[in-house]
């Protein structure tokens, strides 16, 4: 992995996250990259998804690099549209 790149990576879910961990962990070892794994589970509020968005622009912030985000999440109430913005 000599052109390895370091990315953020978040798995953020309304449940416990695994299946987001596992569905991203497959995805992500097709590639030659370092990650930095963030695990969310249940966000399943508006206050949560907030609190998530506001982690996920820190990164952003702070490394210049957008991080990669695999959400699985139950379309209920507004928490998914604070996540998506």
């Amino acid at each position: 992995m000599d052109n390895a790149v370091d990315r953020h990576v978040f798995y953020i879910s309304d449940g416990t996250a695994i299946t987001a961990e596992v569905l991203g962990h497959a995805v992500m070892s097709q590639f030659p990259v370092t990650i930095s794994s963030i695990t969310l589970p249940f966000v399943e509020n508006e206050s949560r998804a907030r609190a998530v968005k506001d982690q996920i622009d820190a990164i952003y912030h702070q490394t210049g690099v957008r991080p990669l985000v695999f959400l699985l999440h139950r379309v209920a109430g507004d928490s998914r549209h604070h996540l998506a913005k």
